[in-house]
């Protein structure tokens, strides 16, 4: 990436500091790692002071932190919006509620955009315990996993909470791996969408599902 594209990445749509600090975090953290991303890396590319950092988040440590926490807060958001829209549609089934909770994130793989790049690099960070996962999914576990569970159990009527809840981990297994290995798909399956992959796991995952509503 030359320093311009980088610069008008930072700069086009931050109006704040610390916007500006969590754009350039996203960049540089996904291509340099945490280690090899600097303080003063990161309010050169921000275009601030290179005390900003301490006095907006505490530390570059806070920094990255909370650069995870706001992907997530923007990703539950998505899916917030989505639940809520399928609540107005008649005809909404559990094959909806799967896709659309699943299609922002493996489009966003498929398409390359920076929130793909992140959410990698969360999952990395997460499995290798470089950071604190409850400082990030605090708020998924809290808020999404119950409003996702309570509207697979509208859609599949006869699924209880406890068979919803591990029919969520599982779907969540379900997307982590595209995620993380997007490109052995394209090897192994020379050719395959994005779009491919997420109706593949809409027909798997709502096919379980529906065996527990059956039991």
């Amino acid at each position: 990436m030359s320093e311009m594209e980088f610069d008008n990445q930072v700069n086009a749509k931050s109006e704040t500091v610390p916007e500006k600090l969590l754009d350039a975090a996203e960049i540089l953290f996904c291509e340099k790692g945490f280690d090899g991303t600097s303080v003063r890396d990161l309010t050169t590319a921000a275009g601030c002071n290179v005390a900003s950092v301490n006095y907006h988040f505490g530390g570059k440590d806070k920094l990255y932190v909370e650069m995870f926490r706001r992907q997530m807060t923007r990703l539950l958001q998505r899916h917030r919006e989505h639940i809520d829209a399928l609540a107005e549609k008649p005809n909404a089934s559990l094959e909806d509620l799967i896709r659309g909770t699943i299609n922002v994130p493996l489009k966003a793989i498929e398409n390359k955009e920076k929130s793909a790049e992140v959410m990698k690099l969360l999952v990395r960070e997460v499995m290798n315990q470089h950071v604190d996962k409850d400082e990030i999914i605090s708020e998924l576990k809290k808020e999404f996993f119950p409003m996702f569970c309570d509207a697979m159990m509208r859609f599949c009527l006869g699924l209880d909470s406890q068979a919803a809840r591990m029919c969520v981990f599982s779907l969540d297994a379900l997307v982590v791996y595209p995620i993380l290995f997007y490109e052995i798909y394209l090897e192994t399956i020379p050719g395959i969408k994005a779009d491919t992959i997420i109706e593949h796991i809409v027909k798997y995952a709502s096919a379980g599902i529906r065996t527990y509503c059956k039991e």
